[in-house]
């Protein structure tokens, strides 16, 4: 009985986790919303490059991605210009059928 029981709990713990984390995955962009909502330091809607490149490894790459994104070149990033990723990045490699 108490196998049972502990059974029980162990599964609505998994599928209450699933349903959260399902959840989670239907907000598209939602990371890089609340990375915006944390880089835009004086919360006018916009990234400025100073609020962009505050904390960046390397500050000359960071001004590179800054100047990428910004495709309107207005000097700020909108949340969709801040959240649109950079062309280029692929998933993972594709196998030619050669190498398998």
């Amino acid at each position: 009985m108490k196998l049972k029981h502990i059974i029980n709990i162990g599964l609505s713990s998994l599928l209450l986790c699933s349903a959260v984390s399902a959840e989670d995955n239907d907000k598209p962009g939602k990371k890089a919303k609340r990375s915006f909502e944390t880089v835009d330091t004086d919360q006018d809607g916009k990234v400025s490059l100073a609020e962009y490149i505050t904390g960046a490894k390397d500050e000359e790459k960071a001004k590179k991605r800054f100047g990428k994104k910004d495709k309107d070149s207005d000097g700020f990033l909108t949340k969709e210009e801040y959240a649109k990723k950079r062309k280029g990045k692929k998933g993972p490699k594709k196998r030619k059928k050669d190498d398998a």
